[in-house]
Parts: C-alpha cells; sequence; structure tokens
C-alpha cells in the first residue's frame, strides 16, 4: 500500500529534522575559526582612515595596525612611556634662546625661541606591497594611462594585478607634516599645532592662495616650510617656534605617520579616484598589518603584511604582568596573528550571543548584558559572573583617560558668564543632576564621579577627598567616596543667582534648553527624562531642542545653543595639557575655531594655562594644575560627570591583552589559541539531539494514528451497502 500525502509529509519532516541536527550556525568559512585569526567587532563604521583627518576612536583602532608613526608607547609600562616605533631613538629636544643654542635641557619657555627634534629613522623599513610603486619597464607609474573600465573592475588594492614597495623615507613624513595644512583636508589637529609648528600658518595661507588661482592642482611640496626640515634619507628634524613637551606625543599618532607621493600621486589619477579609491577607504603604511577587505557597513578584514620586518614582544612590564602571563612571548617576533576580522554588529545583544557562543574572542561590556556578564561584591570589585567563569572568560576592567561632561555655553547671555552669580547656577544644576545616581542608572557603575576634566592616569589628577569640588560635592568618609551636596544647597545657589524657586525677579520660570543629536539614540529619552525631573526639582525647566548631526556642529561652531552633552573628551595622548587645553580661551571655538566648545575664557586660568603647558611633571606643575582646577570647579563651564571605565571580556584562548588607554597599534602583541577556539565552539554549540527525537517520535506517532484512522475509514465504507 503506498503512503498517504500525511506520511509523506510526516517522512519529509523527519528527514528535514535529521538534516538540521547537523547543521552549523557558525558565521565563518568551514575551517576558519581554527585559523590564526581574530574575530571581532565593531558598532560604528568609519568613515575616515586618511591620516591627516582620521581622529575618532572608532577609525584610529583601524589605522594604527597600519601607519606606524615615528614613536609608540611602550605596551605593558604605565605610566606610559614614550618608545621608538619607526625612528631609530626618542628624539631629545634642543633649545634655542634669542642668542643661540642654550644649555639648560629643560630652559623656561620665556627663554625659548626655537627647538629642534632631531628624529632618525630606521633604515630597511618597507611600505606594504601596493599598486601606487609599480613601474612598467620604462620606469613610469603602471596604472598612470589605465582603462578606466579595467579600474572599475578592481575592488580593492590588493585586486591591481602590478604591486610594488620601496623602502621608507624621511620624506614621507615631511610630506604627511605638510598635508595637516592642507586645506582640503581640515586635519582636525591643524589648529592644535599651529601655535607650535614654525610656518604652519604660512604654510596652511601659501595652500589658499595656490587653490585659489588652480583648485585642480596644489603642489604640497612648493612652498618653504621650515617647520620640517629633510635632513637626509632617513633623517628629518622637527623644528617648533616654542617649548613643547608634548611634542613627543604627537609623533605617537596616526597624523604623523608617513605617506608617500607615490600614493598621492596614484590616488589623484582620475580613474582611481573615479572607481571610489582614496586614502579615506584604502590607507596604506609600513605597519604589521593591511586592508584585506573594507566593507565598511559589514566586514572589515586586516591581513599580515608581507613586508613587515617584525619587532620583538616587550620583555618587561609591572611585576603583576608576568603573573597575568602578559611576558611569556618576551622577546617573541611580532605580530603572532595572522589575520583580523571584524563584523559589524549595531545592537550589542546579537554581539553577545555570538561572544557567548565563542565567534567573537572579546566583548566589550553594555548595560543591557552588564548583570550576566559582572558580578559587584562590596569590598571586592568587579569580577565575572559565575556562568562566565565556567567558560573561561577573565574581566578586563581599566579606567579611561577620558571624562565625559554636559556643556555649558558661556557665551549664553542666561547660562553664560563669569560672574558669582552666573557661576552659582551652573553650580547648582552640577548638583541636581548627581553623577553618583547617573553612573548608577545608565552605566551599571562603569565610571568614576569626576571633579574636573584631568582624569586618572594622568599627570595632575588627583584622588579621593584631595580632588575633591567643593562647590558640587562632600567627602564621604565611611564610603571613601564623594558624593553631591543636597538639593537645598543648590536651591540656595539657586536663589543667590537670583531664581529663586526656578523664576527670576519677576516671577518668570527659568527655562533652559538642551541641544542635542541624539534623535536615534533608543537610550536618550530616559536620560532626557531623568534630567528634567531632577531639574525640576529645582523648579528649573529642561525642553529639549534636537537636531540632525551635522546641524548641532553647526550650533557649537556659532554658539548657538545652552546645555549640550552628554560629551566625552578622550586622550590623544597621556598629559594634562590635553585636557586642560579644552578651557583655555585663545582655543574657543566661535571665536578662534579650537576644540574649546563651551567658549570659557578667564585670564586667570590662561595665565596659569601658559606657565603649565611647557613644564616637566614637577611638584610646581602639580600646583598650578592644582590651582587651575579649582578655578574651573567654582565657574563650572561643565557639569563634571565621569571618568569611564571599560569593561571588556576575554575568552580563554585570547592572550596578551592588557588595556592601554593612549595606544591603539597593540593588536600586533595579541595571541590566539585556534585550536583551544574550535573545540571550545564545537562544546558549546553542539546540536542537542534530544528534542529532536522526542519531536521526531511525536511526529512519527501522529502519523501512525492517522494512518490507522484512514484505513479504519477505509474499511467501514467497504462493508456498508
Amino acid at each position: 500500500m503506498r503512503p498517504t500525502r500525511l506520511c509523506r509529509a510526516a517522512i519529509a519532516l523527519s528527514a528535514s529534522l535529521i538534516l538540521a541536527a547537523g547543521c552549523s550556525n557558525d558565521p565563518y568559512r568551514p575551517g576558519e575559526s581554527a585559523s590564526n585569526t581574530f574575530f571581532g567587532s565593531y558598532n560604528r563604521p568609519p568613515s575616515k582612515l586618511d591620516p591627516a583627518t582620521a581622529y575618532y576612536l572608532h577609525e584610529i583602532r583601524f589605522l594604527a595596525q597600519i601607519a606606524e608613526p615615528p614613536l609608540a608607547y611602550h605596551y605593558l609600562e604605565r605610566p606610559f612611556r614614550v618608545v621608538p616605533l619607526a625612528a631609530e631613538s626618542v628624539p631629545e629636544p634642543v633649545y634655542y634662546g634669542p642668542a643661540g643654542r642654550l644649555a639648560d635641557p629643560d630652559p623656561p619657555a620665556e627663554e625659548t625661541v626655537r627647538v629642534e627634534y632631531a628624529v632618525r629613522i630606521r633604515p630597511g623599513i618597507f611600505y606594504q606591497d601596493h599598486p601606487c610603486f609599480a613601474r612598467d619597464a620604462d620606469g613610469r607609474p603602471a596604472y598612470a594611462n589605465a582603462d578606466p573600465r579595467l579600474i572599475r573592475r578592481f575592488r580593492q588594492p590588493s585586486d591591481f594585478p602590478w604591486r610594488a614597495t620601496r623602502e621608507l623615507r624621511a620624506e614621507d613624513f615631511a610630506l604627511q607634516i605638510r598635508r595637516l595644512a592642507d586645506p582640503r583636508l581640515d586635519s582636525p589637529v591643524f589648529s592644535i599645532l599651529e601655535p607650535h609648528l614654525a610656518g604652519l600658518t604660512e604654510l596652511r595661507q601659501a595652500y589658499e592662495t595656490a587653490l585659489a588661482a588652480r583648485p585642480d592642482a596644489l603642489d604640497l611640496l612648493a612652498p618653504d616650510f621650515p617647520g620640517v626640515r629633510v635632513d637626509g634619507e632617513h633623517a628629518f628634524t622637527l623644528v617648533l617656534k616654542s617649548k613643547y613637551p608634548q611634542m613627543l606625543y604627537w609623533l605617537c599618532t596616526p597624523f604623523f605617520a608617513p605617506i608617500p607621493r607615490e600614493a598621492l600621486d596614484f590616488y589623484d589619477l582620475p580613474a582611481v579616484r573615479d572607481a571610489g579609491f582614496s586614502l579615506n577607504v584604502w590607507p596604506l603604511g609600513t605597519g604589521p598589518y593591511e586592508l584585506e577587505t573594507y566593507r565598511p557597513n559589514e566586514t572589515i578584514v586586516l591581513t599580515r603584511q608581507a613586508n613587515w620586518r617584525g619587532v620583538p614582544y616587550p620583555a618587561h612590564g609591572p611585576p603583576e604582568d608576568a603573573a597575568r602571563g602578559l611576558l611569556a612571548d618576551a622577546g617573541k617576533t611580532v605580530p603572532f596573528i595572522e589575520r583580523l576580522v571584524y563584523r559589524l554588529e549595531k545592537e550589542s545583544i546579537p554581539g553577545w550571543h555570538k561572544f557567548l557562543q565563542g565567534y567573537t574572542d572579546s566583548f566589550g561590556v553594555v548595560g543591557d548584558v552588564f548583570d550576566q556578564a559582572v558580578s559587584l561584591t562590596a569590598g571586592e570589585g568587579p569580577t565575572v559572573t559565575d556562568a562566565m567563569r565556567r567558560k573561561g572568560v577573565r574581566l578586563l576592567a581599566a579606567p579611561h583617560t577620558a571624562f565625559y561632561y554636559i556643556a555649558f555655553n558661556m557665551n549664553d547671555p542666561l547660562v553664560g558668564g563669569l560672574t558669582p552669580e552666573q557661576a552659582k547656577l551652573r553650580q547648582a544644576v552640577s548638583i541636581a543632576l548627581d553623577a553618583n545616581e547617573y553612573l548608577a542608572l545608565f552605566l551599571n557603575g562603569r565610571g568614576l564621579p569626576a571633579q574636573g576634566p584631568v582624569p586618572p592616569g594622568i599627570f595632575g589628577y588627583r584622588d579621593g577627598e584631595p580632588g575633591l569640588n567643593p562647590h558640587v560635592n562632600r567627602w564621604d568618609p565611611v564610603r571613601a567616596r564623594s558624593e553631591r551636596l543636597p538639593l537645598d544647597h543648590a536651591r540656595r545657589l539657586l536663589a543667590e543667582a537670583g531664581y529663586a524657586d526656578g523664576r527670576d525677579a519677576d516671577g518668570v520660570p527659568l527655562v533652559l534648553h538642551y541641544d542635542h543629536a541624539s534623535g536615534a539614540d533608543p537610550h536618550f529619552r530616559s536620560l532626557f527624562d531623568w534630567m528634567r525631573r531632577r531639574l525640576g526639582e529645582l523648579g528649573i525647566q529642561l525642553r529639549e531642542r534636537g537636531t540632525e548631526l551635522s546641524r548641532f556642529r553647526e550650533k557649537r561652531r556659532t554658539g548657538h545653543w545652552q546645555l549640550s552633552g552628554i560629551s566625552g573628551w578622550f586622550a590623544d595622548y597621556p598629559d594634562p595639557e590635553n585636557f586642560l587645553f579644552l578651557f583655555y580661551g585663545p582655543n574657543a571655538i566661535v571665536e578662534f575655531g579650537g576644540p574649546n566648545v563651551v567658549n570659557y575664557a578667564n585670564p586667570e586660568y590662561d595665565e596659569l594655562f601658559r606657565r603649565m603647558r611647557a613644564m616637566s611633571d614637577t611638584p610646581e606643575r602639580q600646583a598650578l594644575i592644582d590651582r587651575m582646577t579649582g578655578l574651573l570647579q567654582r565657574d563650572a563651564p561643565c557639569l563634571w560627570l565621569y571618568h569611564p571605565v571599560s569593561y571588556t571580556l576575554a575568552h580563554e584562548w585570547y592572550r596578551n591583552v592588557k588595556p592601554h588607554q593612549v595606544a591603539y597599534n597593540i593588536m600586533k602583541y595579541h595571541r590566539v589559541d585556534a585550536d583551544l577556539r574550535a573545540r571550545r565552539q564545537a562544546e558549546w554549540n553542539a546540536p542537542s539531539r534530544r528534542p529532536l527525537v522526542a519531536l521526531l517520535a511525536l511526529v512519527l506517532l501522529a502519523a501512525l494514528a492517522a494512518r490507522r484512522r484512514a484505513d479504519r475509514a477505509a474499511r467501514d465504507a467497504a462493508r456498508s451497502p
């Protein structure tokens, strides 16, 4: 007897279930998980990878693996120490006064009129293979006259059949430094370096004049530029017009990574440009990795650079590093990992599940999964939960060299100004918006309440009660932490500011406007409701003015806003000047286009800043920083919110991982045990057959019962007359 339709369906379903039992949810190609590959994720696509313009962390984390500046930071040592990278050694500054070279190795800034840093580049460093270096039989660029239709078929530089390399030269660094003045690029560090690098202002003006005459042609090397002097194939000298010790830190950033002239010529070819290639999407460098795949809205893959010279893993670090296994690879040549594969994860939950399955090697803890990942025990600090510990997962917690704040526009007639009454208004708002409560409600405590802009790990930071902001906080000796002054104190300040019970002398309610570009942030509404409720307890009405990001930035540039945030500033380099310059009057964004977005201008602060910025880290410098911090606490141009603490989970097979707050070229030091990863993935993702067997049995029983009913019905029909 032939099977009924129901039986055939049951057989097909059973076969499907059997096949499904052997399927895998592994997002990677077969065997890829067992290869020497790091698997990570990112939640924001980069838009700029040109060393002259890339500035944000989500861009630098990729660019820093490719581009190599002259200097870097030691991977393990704390406090942070500058070490050579492309340079042979860390250059010592040579100071000159009006009468010539100064004998004092650390002269006062007012005696210095010129400073020189002589940089010697290591010979034998080569760029990655790239089509810009390819030449035809006559020595001309191989793609200068290429068919545009051919170029359009390529998706990445490795698709170009002719590629070559050449040795790094000092002139490549000089060219990149000139590019920082190119008005077409609008480098974010031009305004910061302009007061220090000799001739940078004049170079920008020369470029603007040349572009006005010939918009389609600019010779970057044509104008005279005393700020950089090429002294040979492997040597150049930086010339500063003032004492600026932070220059060494800038030499650690990709802004000072070399760019060969051949690359600019190649990316300027019409066919190459029309095909969408540029330094922003395909940077090149001498670093340990190069771009293999760049689909920023999906996947970014870096692969080991074939011409990489290799450098040794650090041989020493703090005593605890040895106990953590961070010195097991001392002296071995890096990088250890062959490929770095990153996938875009805009939402945290899918990324979290991939980490639990072992398909990503690390995961930055966010609020949505905090309780599943982290256990907070009084007196012991954060640890992983038991579930994470059973998986061999470890927690890496480290304070960032950063601070977050809510900004007041000091040019605004209502919330700005430096009179005592105006400062008291801002102090009252700062008390109401309690940083401890904010951290507990929105960040699971992943931060330290900020008393000012200088964060932990940076010279000048004062921990505990000595660093307390007395205008907003008081010290709790029992819990050994700061807490906000009571709201009654804020109400008194508000009354002294002229707004008793949230109304002015005429009885008009005090209304503040919160400007933002957080429309797409799903957490913004709860944050704003909290702010409005807290300020409402003082009688202050808070209204929002949301705009798109470009409009919000324009408001910042023109000063048409009142309160804004929550904003953050991460260290470009580990020096207090990098935070305190955010409040230096000549850096005000409205008047000078600088990084002082709050437009704070206090002559006393500015004078202290000019003295402090050129000093070494001495008790005298600490005293100046204390005075400057006191002024910022009193004047309250910002609501000092918190210093973030990063919580990162790492699987047991991901090794040599130590958080670094100012260096991002550290993937070369990491290691993965791919075999262990593959075994854990197989264990954690093995399909469970019990539910399938039970379901299959139910399906078969149902099919047999249906068959019996059909047979009985057929027999009954046969008996009927």
